[in-house]
C-alpha cells in the first residue's frame, strides 16, 4: 500500500507540471517537474520537458513590453519553439500540439488588444488569416485571406491557406477549388509544411521522392498529376474576362516556349491547356485559340500524360 500511495504520488506531481507546462503556467510547470526530478531523480521522464519549460520562459521574457511588435514577435517564437522541441525529440508532436492551443490563444488575445485583427498580414510575411487558422478560427481565417487576396490576387500562399481554412471547415469541394488556384499560379509557393490536403501532401512527397530517385522533374507536374488523380476537380471559367485571361497566359507561354523550347514552361502550359479544355463550350467565344490545336499541344507537350489525360476525360464522360 505505502508503494501504490508512493507511485500515485509521483504521477500526480509529473502530471502537474505536464498541465502547468500545456497551458504555459511557466512557473509552476518548471517547479514541478524540478520537484519531480530531484525526489524521484527520474532524468529521463522530464528533462527534455524542462528544457521546452525553460525554452519557453527565455523566450516570454524577451517579449516586446508594448506596441504592434509584439504579436510577430510571439508567432516568430511559436515557430522557433516547434523546431527547438522537435529537435529534442521528447514526445515532440504529442507536445506540440498540447501547448498549441494556449499559446495561440494567447497570441490571438494580443492581437485583439492591439486592435489588429482586421489587418491582412501579422508581419511582412505572415498572413493574419494564418494565425487564425493555426488558432482554429476557421471562419475568421476565411474572411482574413479573402481580403488578403483582394489585393493580392495572384498570391499562391494565401490561396493554399484558404484551402486549408476550407478543408478544416468541413467544405471539401471550395478547398479544391482553392488548392487549384493555388497550384495555377505557382506550386512551389505553396506551404507545403503545413498542408492540410493530406493526400494533396503526400502526392507532393511522392513525387519529389521519384525526382530525388530518378534525376526527374515530376515534382514540377504536380498539378497536373492532382488533376489526372481527381485530387483537383475541373476549373469552370463562367466569366468571359477570365477566360480570356488564360487564353492570353496561354498564348504567351506558348510564344515564350517557340523561341526557347524549356522545361521548366511545360508543366504550366499543360495545366493551364486543361482549364481551357475543361471549358471548351465557351472557349469559341475567344479568338485566336483552337481546341483541338490545345489537345495536340499538350500532346507533344508530355506524350504519356496526355495519353493520361485522355482516359481519364473519357472515364469522367462515362460518369466512371
Amino acid at each position: 500500500m505505502d508503494q501504490l500511495s508512493l507511485f500515485d504520488e509521483k504521477y500526480v506531481l509529473l502530471n502537474r507540471g505536464i498541465s502547468a507546462l500545456v497551458k504555459l503556467n511557466l512557473e509552476d510547470a518548471k517547479e514541478s517537474l524540478q520537484r519531480y526530478r530531484d525526489i524521484y531523480e527520474d532524468n529521463g521522464a522530464v528533462d527534455g520537458k524542462l528544457k521546452i519549460t525553460d525554452f519557453l520562459l527565455e523566450g516570454f521574457d524577451h517579449v516586446p513590453g508594448s506596441g504592434y511588435d509584439e504579436p510577430a514577435y510571439l508567432y516568430s517564437l511559436w515557430n522557433s519553439f516547434e523546431e527547438y522541441a522537435k529537435s529534442i525529440d521528447v514526445e515532440a508532436q504529442k507536445i506540440i500540439l498540447a501547448i498549441k492551443d494556449s499559446f495561440f490563444q494567447k497570441l490571438i488575445d494580443i492581437i485583439d488588444q492591439y486592435n489588429l485583427s482586421g489587418s491582412s498580414y501579422l508581419s511582412d510575411t505572415v498572413p493574419m488569416g494564418y494565425v487564425f487558422l493555426q488558432a482554429g478560427r476557421y471562419e475568421q481565417a476565411v474572411e482574413s485571406l479573402q481580403k488578403g487576396l483582394l489585393t493580392a490576387p495572384n498570391n499562391a500562399v494565401l490561396y493554399g491557406y484558404l484551402g486549408d481554412a476550407y478543408l478544416l471547415q468541413g467544405e471539401k469541394a471550395v478547398a479544391g477549388q482553392c488548392y487549384f488556384e493555388a497550384c495555377l499560379i505557382d506550386p512551389d509557393m505553396i506551404d507545403w509544411n503545413h498542408m492540410k490536403d493530406a493526400n494533396l501532401a503526400a502526392l507532393r512527397n511522392h513525387l519529389m521522392e521519384t525526382d530525388e530517385a530518378n534525376g526527374s522533374s515530376d515534382a514540377a507536374w504536380l498539378p497536373c498529376h492532382a488533376y489526372l488523380q481527381g485530387l483537383l476537380k475541373p476549373k469552370t471559367i463562367r466569366l468571359k474576362d477570365e477566360l480570356k485571361r488564360f487564353v492570353d497566359e496561354y498564348l504567351a507561354l506558348r510564344k515564350t516556349y517557340a523561341k526557347q523550347p524549356t522545361p521548366q514552361i511545360e508543366p504550366k502550359m499543360f495545366i493551364t491547356a486543361i482549364v481551357l479544355c475543361d471549358n471548351q463550350a465557351v472557349l469559341k467565344l475567344i479568338k485566336g485559340v483552337d481546341f483541338i490545336e490545345i489537345r495536340k499541344h499538350m500532346k507533344e507537350l508530355n506524350p504519356s500524360l496526355f495519353a493520361r489525360y485522355m482516359k481519364y476525360i473519357e472515364k469522367r464522360s462515362a460518369g466512371i
